[in-house]
């Protein structure tokens, strides 16, 4: 995973942390101050820190660990990477070879998801569309001439 989409992740607000004040006229004088931003970046140096901690502890610890424990290391963090970091945890030496199979019903997953998710924005689609032709037929009146004339349409 990227440095910077990592840190995204682990990134609390500073609406969150509660930088944000209820009186208009104090988060004023804390921007203006640079408060705000003095909290944000001690957020930020927070979750780098813990992310070179990580880093730098992580090669240390694999070989202590587990089988079954490895597996969900790896997996977890392949599935929750880009592809391009994807690959590189999947070809670490230490990376269990049952792994990619795990990537890969997770993306399976994934993309049967997006598919039914689709399908139901299309299947509403044509529920709306449905619904907006048959209001205007109603509002139009329904000649047998215009019935034909917007069938032959759809």
């Amino acid at each position: 995973m990227s440095n910077k989409r990592q840190h995204s992740q682990t990134q609390p607000s500073p609406i969150a942390a509660g930088a944000f004040s209820k009186n208009p006229r104090r988060m004023i004088q804390k921007i203006q101050s640079g408060a705000v931003i003095k909290d944000a970046m001690k957020e930020l140096s927070r979750a780098m820190d813990f992310a070179n901690a990580v880093g730098e502890n992580f090669a240390a610890v694999l070989p202590d660990l587990n089988e079954q424990t490895r597996i969900e290391v790896f997996s977890a963090l392949a599935c929750n990477a880009s592809s391009k970091d994807r690959r590189a945890i999947t070809e670490h030496p230490q990376c269990p070879a049952v792994v990619k199979e795990i990537v890969e019903k997770h993306d399976a997953k994934k993309a049967e998801e997006a598919r039914a998710d689709k399908a139901k924005r299309e299947a509403e689609r044509k529920k709306k569309d449905r619904a907006k032709y048959e209001e205007l037929r109603k509002q139009f009146g329904d000649s047998p001439a215009k019935d034909g004339e917007a069938g032959a349409d759809e």
